[in-house]
């Protein structure tokens, strides 16, 4: 289904407690201080301009997966993502990454309800008519497996130390027929 930010906001106790089941697992094994900072990121993100928003439950309703984010901003300051891409590629190449890109913040789905293609048939259909869009996540997790494998090109690792847990690359897409 898809969702704008009043809608993500009427089931964020639904996405909050599945984002903390995927997140305080490996690889991620966010802490307790992590994970009681998402509310909050939620809340901050439901408010960007172009938030847009795909969910998917099971046959009792229940959540079984989220993927959501928004058009990256022209101005590429001001913001620990968009700062950590500025230092690792350079103002030119991180600009040209993400200019008139859809960024995808979070991409999730129960542990439960993995390998059943929901993930790939989230990202498509948030991706599916953008000309690019780019995402952050751990080359060695799982993800990055089916983010390969759906086209995405990994274009270079974070700052060392930008997700305490684990390494952090950029993954690009981009589709030039679109």
């Amino acid at each position: 289904m898809r969702l704008d930010g009043p809608g993500i906001t009427a089931i964020s106790a639904q996405i909050i407690d599945l984002y903390q089941r995927c997140y305080a697992a490996p690889p991620w094994s966010e802490t307790p201080e992590q994970l009681g900072r998402y509310p909050a990121k939620l809340a901050a993100g439901v408010a960007k301009p172009g938030f847009s928003a795909l969910t998917t439950t099971d046959d009792a309703d229940r959540l079984t997966g989220v993927c959501y984010g928004w058009p990256t901003p022209d101005e590429l300051s001001g913001n620990r993502v968009y700062d950590a891409l500025v230092t690792a590629f350079g103002l030119p190449a991180a600009t040209a990454l993400t200019r008139g890109a859809f960024e995808v913040v979070e991409l999730f789905v129960h542990p439960g309800h993995q390998g059943q293609g929901i993930g790939a048939r989230l990202l498509d259909g948030m991706t599916a008519d953008r000309p690019s869009a780019w995402l952050i996540t751990d080359p060695g997790a799982p993800a990055a497996g089916l983010y390969r494998r759906l086209g995405w090109r990994e274009a270079g690792p974070l700052p060392a130390g930008f997700y305490p847990q684990s390494r952090a690359s950029v993954f690009t897409l981009t589709r030039p027929d679109v």
